[in-house]
């Protein structure tokens, strides 16, 4: 089963979800957030984060971001000092965001030749 949650999620105590959850939104609130299966949202800005999985654009917890199976996101930083953020199964996939996507030869002449008015 998925909780799906339209907008953002906002933490007002430690909070527990028993399934997967979708938010359509970011996740956000200086609690607890355990979530005994998936997570997917945009951002995440909460204490303490364990799932199973993650699939988010930035992670910003205080102390631990713990996840068993996979985690990928574009960033990920903890606020405190010797924070940890770990994947226990694999490697975490960090996605390239936009402005790190390599263009290919032909989209950089392009445009070049776009910023110079067609030349």
């Amino acid at each position: 089963m998925v909780k799906v949650i339209e907008g953002d999620l906002v933490l007002k105590k430690d909070t527990v979800f028993e399934d997967d959850l979708n938010v359509d939104g970011n996740i956000t609130g200086g609690y607890d957030l355990k979530v005994k299966g998936n997570i997917d949202a945009w951002n995440i800005n909460a204490w303490n984060i364990d799932a199973w999985n993650i699939d988010a654009e930035k992670i910003n917890y205080y102390a631990s971001c713990i996840v068993q199976e996979s985690l990928k996101c574009s960033k990920i930083k903890g606020r405190r000092t010797n924070s940890i953020h770990k994947c226990l199964d694999q490697e975490i996939q960090y996605k390239k965001t936009k402005s790190e996507k390599k263009l290919s030869l032909e989209e950089r002449v392009a445009k070049i030749e776009k910023t110079l008015g067609g030349v």
